[in-house]
């Protein structure tokens, strides 16, 4: 972040100098946050770290450079002061131990909040200035224009690049987080990006690159998000704010440092305003295309017709049928045995990029690449170059289609009438409708296939409210849906027969989007649109209404679901800016819904305000639901980040328009895999 003067007399208030003695090591960590400068965390990656220190799973931030400007070690400790005012006052509590510790032979200061399980760890590189310009800027060591640097600290030591990656890597090792935040990885979304935060997210790609560690893995944007629409509301906004206005007091010298601060840069206050974030799929299948021509396993690019299945494995190695993809140092590609390695990782982001974990060849002018990236070449065949705001290409995966003829399965219904779902009990997702011979479902065979309709049930209910999903916490999915008088389910523990659980849904309190927002979204919890808001009937079979938000206009289509991973229901609405979100964790908090769909160039993302062509399901298995929608002849789907949905990325490609959509775990891995209407025929793809 820009430096900001401070004066000398307030830097006696630090938390750093010679004097410290050892520190403790560094401990498990839910959460990993590998940043460049002491307020990256505070203004670009909130409210995900403050919850996270309050949810007390274990947080460790490492703050790569000593963000002193060029003015050495008392600018450089009084933002370490702040830092623990801010997260103190996160956490509740200020008892903080600070010491020194070794990481891979190189001294670090650690300041550990140990009842929160909070730790700072200060790696104290040279701040590089916003355009990498001080010569002993990580810009500087990524081009090899210095080898090495030696840090801003009461104890110094020094850094080469291969040190700082082994020493993060180190880091992830010692930590095990479940979840790796970073910063902008390479100047994809404009040049007003600082350079230290694209060289950080890029250390953190290399560093997790060099593990066998496989975290859900964040990049937060920066600078550039101050074109975006803001996507924080009031109470989220204050809520932050009241903590990074901690961290001010000390930095930049608008309060007593202890205290806070009534104003700060306004420049900071937009960017609090706004969070946006690129998810790393840890697992993918299909074809991969770039520029109409899909990778062959000779490294060439081809026919999409006859081009190999690609997957990403556990060990986030690109693989065929013959082996995997190897990356050479001179960035030419070959596929031989699967033996891991930073040579063999890659990392798919949701924007389509495909990263691989191998360091690039230090050269000049590397201000706004510092990844290689997959790439198509010249000659037609793909290699690994330096990607970044001049050339990033990005990559579909399409995973093959499966396909049954609508007549094989003797179900004629369409749109939200029809939902996926294990009505059958082998573990497999069925075709499932609601006739007039009672609830019907095709059996699905785990490949995206159906066979021909059998009775399931009875199950007396409007046939677009159709919800599949466990209601009564048995493991097993049931079925439920609107009648007249209210809800009513079939459960699988009572052989499908369907019977009145709840008046809640009912014609009393009917909205004209009821019957379409019916879900299960947690077990024994099924959530929709009243008249009295968003609404949820929970708690087994002994339901009462709850409500979740005021309820949004009644035209909007309503998505309810678990967003976060937390078992508690959330919901989405559309509105015409896009999906807008609440949390049931943050009830007490806000019931209204939070602008969640991601943005690129001042325009953010939308899907069709029609429940035909969208739906909500868990396509990754992380336990967040996540948004899919039908554009033109794609399904496209936003990965949730429990705060914000990352990008559209296509999920299957379909030979004409589909005209409905529906999600459900086809195979039984824990996955939800997409199907398509397309009228004749069922066209289905495996997410795995």
């Amino acid at each position: 972040m820009r430096w900001l003067a401070i004066p000398v007399a307030i830097a006696l208030v630090a938390c750093g100098d010679n004097e410290m003695g050892d520190g403790v090591p560094l401990a498990r960590a839910n959460d990993l946050v590998l940043i460049a400068h002491q307020d990256d965390d505070l203004l670009f990656m909130q409210p995900d770290i403050i919850e996270a220190v309050q949810r007390g799973d274990g947080v460790t931030n490492v703050y790569v450079t000593a963000g002193n400007g060029t003015k050495g070690t008392a600018a450089a400790n009084i933002r370490y002061q702040g830092l623990k005012e801010a997260y103190g006052a996160a956490a509740n509590e200020h008892d903080w131990s600070c010491g020194w510790i070794e990481i891979l032979g190189h001294t670090a200061q650690h300041c550990r909040l140990e009842g929160a399980k909070v730790s700072l760890l200060f790696l104290a590189y040279p701040d590089g200035g916003v355009r990498g310009e001080e010569p002993a800027s990580l810009l500087h060591l990524w081009e090899g224009t210095v080898a090495s640097a030696t840090t801003v600290a009461d104890r110094t030591t020094t850094y080469g690049r291969d040190d700082l990656i082994a020493t993060l890597a180190e880091i992830i090792r010692q930590t095990s987080p479940d979840v790796i935040h970073t910063l902008e990885v390479a100047s994809t979304h404009g040049a007003d990006e600082h350079a230290d935060h694209m060289v950080v997210g890029a250390l953190a790609v290399l560093a997790l690159g060099r593990t066998t560690a496989q975290p859900a893995l964040l990049a937060y944007r920066g600078y550039n998000t101050s074109g975006e629409p803001a996507n924080k509301i009031q109470p989220i906004f204050d809520a932050i704010r009241a903590i990074l206005v901690r961290y001010e007091a000390c930095a930049s010298n608008c309060g007593t440092c202890g205290g806070s601060c009534a104003t700060i840069d306004p420049t900071h206050d937009t960017w609090l305003g706004r969070r946006y974030a690129i998810g790393f799929r840890r697992a993918a299948t299909g074809a991969l295309r770039s520029g109409g021509q899909c990778l062959l396993a000779s490294g060439a690019l081809g026919d999409c017709a006859t081009a190999p299945i690609w997957s990403i494995d556990a060990m986030g190695e690109l693989a065929t049928a013959q082996g995997c993809l190897d990356v050479a140092a001179d960035g030419s590609l070959a596929v031989d045995a699967c033996t891991g390695g930073p040579d063999h990782r890659v990392f798919l982001d949701d924007e389509g990029h495909i990263w691989s974990a191998m360091p690039p060849a230090p050269r000049p002018a590397m201000d706004y690449a510092h990844l290689d990236c997959l790439a198509p070449g010249s000659d037609g065949v793909a290699t690994a170059a330096l990607c970044g705001q001049d050339s990033a290409p990005t990559w579909d995966v399409l995973p093959p289609l499966a396909t049954t003829a609508r007549a094989a399965t003797a179900i004629t219904a369409t749109g939200r009438a029809v939902r996926l779902g294990d009505l059958t009990g082998d573990g497999l997702a069925d075709l499932c409708t609601v006739t007039s011979a009672g609830l019907v479902c095709a059996p699905g065979d785990g490949a995206g296939h159906f066979g021909a309709a059998i009775r399931i049930g009875d199950l007396p209910i409007d046939p677009e409210s159709l919800a599949i999903g466990d209601v009564d916490g048995d493991g097993l999915p049931d079925a439920c849906g609107r009648a007249s008088s209210g809800t009513v389910c079939a459960l699988a523990a009572t052989g499908f027969a369907g019977a009145p659980v709840s008046s809640t849904f009912g014609d009393q309190d009917a909205r004209p989007d009821t019957a379409t927002s019916l879900q299960i979204a947690t077990p024994g919890e099924i959530c929709g649109a009243a008249a009295q808001g968003v609404t949820c009937t929970p708690a087994g079979l002994s339901f009462q209404a709850a409500l979740l938000s005021s309820w949004p206009d009644p035209a909007a289509t309503i998505w309810p679901a678990d967003l976060d991973g937390d078992g508690a229901a959330d919901w989405c609405a559309t509105t015409s800016s896009g999906p807008a979100c609440g949390l049931a964790a943050e009830a007490s908090t806000t019931t209204d819904g939070a602008p969640w769909m991601y943005a690129s160039g001042g325009i953010a993302e939308t899907v069709p305000d029609d429940p035909a062509l969208t739906a909500v399901a868990d396509i990754d298995g992380d336990g967040d639901a996540d948004l899919c929608a039908i554009d033109g002849s794609d399904v496209m789907c936003a990965r949730s980040q429990r705060r914000a949905f990352g990008p559209l990325a296509t999920l299957l490609e379909a030979p004409v328009a589909p005209t409905a959509l529906w999600l459900g775990d086809l195979d039984g891995d824990g996955r939800a895999d997409a199907c398509v209407d397309l009228g004749d025929t069922i066209a289905c793809a495996l997410s795995r």
